[in-house]
């Protein structure tokens, strides 16, 4: 039996692969940029008020929800970060091999950040809204400063998730030669 080598050239790179790296670098910086920034926003959100001589305190890490939403992001900054120091440094050895490997990457970021996004918003609902089955109260029209670093966390947090998306759809599509 024989075995028979592929004779693989590199190929000089046409303005679509430039265009798409371009992109993959864009939306990366993008990603780790916003991801980076909702957990910051979510980490320094505390506020503390005074009602009928008491003080009570809100912070993030008195919710589970909330602690998830700001490791999520977390986490999705460093491995968002490694791979854009890998994308920049294999930019001339990308293959659809590497590709999938990137579709891996962002698939599991995305759904790492969509899920802690869940669970925040989901609790920042009652925090702003309250519900009177449980009997939870509303805690934003007391907590205004604290409710509105946690909006702007959660907004950061939903455009990493749109730009994990598309790098996700972008490296299914490029690793489509496997």
């Amino acid at each position: 039996m024989e075995i028979k080598e592929a004779n693989v050239r590199a190929k000089a790179p046409n303005k679509t692969d430039k265009f798409v790296l371009a992109t993959q670098i864009c939306l990366r910086i993008a990603a780790t940029a916003t991801a980076m920034a909702a957990a910051w926003v979510i980490f320094t959100a505390n506020q503390t008020v005074e009602v009928l001589g008491m003080s009570f305190d809100a912070r993030y890490s008195y919710s589970p929800a909330f602690k998830f939403f700001a490791y999520a992001n977390a986490i999705a900054f460093g491995f968002s970060l490694m791979s854009l120091f890998f994308l920049f440094f294999a930019r001339h050895a990308l293959t659809a091999t590497i590709y999938f490997f990137f579709f891996l990457h962002d698939l599991m970021m995305m759904s790492l950040v969509l899920s802690g996004l869940a669970a925040g918003t989901a609790i920042g609902m009652v925090a702003r809204d309250g519900n009177g089955h449980t009997g939870w109260l509303k805690i934003c029209d007391r907590f205004e400063k604290f409710c509105d670093k946690v909006t702007v966390s959660m907004a950061l947090s939903y455009v990493a998730v749109v730009c994990l998306l598309v790098l996700t759809v972008m490296s299914a599509g490029k690793s489509r030669q496997i």
